[in-house]
Order: structure tokens, then C-alpha cells, then sequence
């Protein structure tokens, strides 16, 4: 085994252990390599945590949204637990992984907001209220939950705000 003074240990098989501690990541990436200041921190990162081990950025590729019918503030794009989807004014739009899919039309309202539980969504645009079924996959209008501006999931609890 090869140690230095970075603490990386080399084995004999090539493989190779670094543990890296808060102290040393909470530094952050420096602005460029003449920097000296924190000069410990990273200059660039092509790794992120994720389920506690480094792990390598997964390549971004471009979505057409182009043929979509949205203008600024839209569209609002949301990755969540087993999908992802797109919002204008007043369309959803899912992605099937190859293009978007239409999957309701409904009032425009100010920004929408969701929350996630994995296969059910909740999502209000503070005029309307939808909602994704879990079984059906089917979007829909509710008026048993109310139409809001603010919400999060707070321990599996929505937490709602209006005005």
C-alpha cells in the first residue's frame, strides 16, 4: 500500500480508498487554479454524492421543448421520484423518455407547485387544483383539495400556503 499526504491509499491492485471529510469539502471549488486562498478545495467536479459514494454526472441530453406552446415564466420542469414533467400555463406534459405526452389541459393560474409521492402527485396553480393517480396514471382536476401557491411535503404531510 502507497499513502501520501492527501490521504489517498494506493493498493497493490490498483484499487485505491480516499475519504474525504467535511472540513475539505465545505471549502468548495475554487474560481480558478491560480486561487491560492482554501487552496486545499476542488477546482472542478465531475463527480456528486449520491446514496452516500461519489459517483460520476450521468450526461444531460437536450429535450425538444421547442414545439411546445409555452412563453417566460414557462416552461416548469420537474424531476421527481419515477418521472419527469413539464408545465405551461395550462398544459402538463409527461416525459415518456423519448417525447413529452400531453396529459391535461386545464385554467392558467400563477406558478404551479407539486408536491411528489412517487406515483401520486398533487399540483396547484392557485386557480386549480390536479391531481395524479397512482393506479391510472390519469391527471385530473379536484375540487376536494384546494387550489394553493405554496406547498411542500414535509415527512410525507403537505404543508399548503395562500393568500
Amino acid at each position: 500500500m502507497i499513502s501520501n499526504k492527501s490521504g489517498l491509499e494506493v493498493f497493490q491492485n490498483g484499487k485505491f480508498s480516499l475519504t474525504l471529510f467535511n472540513d475539505s469539502l465545505s471549502k468548495g471549488l475554487r474560481e480558478k487554479a491560480s486561487n491560492v486562498r482554501n487552496s486545499d478545495g476542488m477546482e472542478k467536479s465531475t463527480m456528486m454524492g449520491k446514496d452516500e459514494v461519489l459517483q460520476s454526472l450521468d450526461a444531460l441530453t437536450r429535450t425538444a421543448t421547442d414545439v411546445l406552446e409555452v412563453s417566460f415564466p414557462y416552461p416548469q420542469i420537474y424531476i421527481l421520484s419515477d418521472f419527469i414533467i413539464l408545465l405551461s400555463a395550462t398544459k402538463i406534459y409527461e416525459w415518456d423518455g423519448s417525447s413529452w405526452t400531453l396529459k391535461l389541459t386545464t385554467t392558467t393560474g400563477n406558478l404551479w407547485q407539486v408536491v411528489d409521492f412517487i406515483k401520486y402527485l398533487y399540483l396547484s396553480n392557485d386557480t386549480v387544483a390536479v391531481v395524479r393517480d397512482s393506479l391510472t396514471q390519469a391527471y385530473t382536476v379536484t375540487t376536494s383539495l384546494p387550489s394553493v401557491n405554496a406547498m411542500c411535503n414535509y415527512n410525507g404531510q403537505v404543508i399548503i400556503g395562500g393568500l
